[in-house]
């Protein structure tokens, strides 16, 4: 069975992307009507909680295996793994790159990116990393609402982008985090639009 990945067909606007995050909750799609699945060259594997002992959390676990089932299953030959220290170290990009060895992925075919601290900067750090390598597109390995603001970040680093969401992450599964997950991903989105029409790239 493939691994689902979505065109990024929500609007690029605060209003489209408000629209989608909806109908996401609501168990809708945003695959474009007659389309089909796009094609990355990496799947970036955005960063989730690490929690003491550097044990991940389920969060992360979800993602991580979502992206080995990718690249087992050939649609992308690049893994990227995102995301800096949180509260526990090592990184949540170690942690994720150590899973994925685990899991058969071999290290060649794995790019780090230990740095980021947030969506935004994951864009812009992944962003350098493909251009530096020749990479063409990219594939965010996400919560399902999460990738409404993930997808919208690489648009605003130039990256062609496309969307498999995880909807085995606790974060979708579990109803009360569903909805603490839209609430917040509705602030997330307003606030990343008023700060991109002021003008800011959201460097470190």
């Amino acid at each position: 069975m493939r691994t689902v990945i979505t065109l990024p067909t929500v609007p690029d606007s605060l209003l489209g992307e408000l629209r989608a995050l909806v109908r996401l909750y609501r168990g809708g799609s945003v695959l474009l009507e007659g389309g089909t699945p796009a094609e990355g060259e990496a799947a970036v594997i955005l960063g989730a909680q690490v929690l003491s002992e550097g044990k991940p959390s389920a969060t992360l676990k979800a993602r991580v295996w979502h992206a080995a089932r990718l690249y087992a299953e050939r649609e992308v030959r690049l893994l990227i793994p995102t995301g800096g220290v949180g509260e526990h170290p090592p990184s949540e990009a170690e942690v994720a790159a150590g899973m994925l060895q685990k899991a058969g992925v071999p290290e060649e075919a794995i790019l780090l990116e230990g740095q980021a601290r947030n969506t935004r900067e994951s864009a812009w750090l992944v962003a350098a990393i493909a251009r530096r390598r020749g990479i063409r597109s990219v594939v965010v390995v996400t919560d399902p609402l999460h990738c409404v603001r993930a997808v919208g970040a690489f648009r605003a680093e130039g990256v062609p982008v496309s969307a498999s969401p995880v909807y085995s992450s606790p974060m979708w599964r579990k109803p009360r985090l569903r909805r603490e997950q839209l609430l917040r991903e509705i602030g997330a989105v307003v606030w990343y639009r008023l700060r991109r029409r002021a003008g800011s790239r959201f460097r470190p």
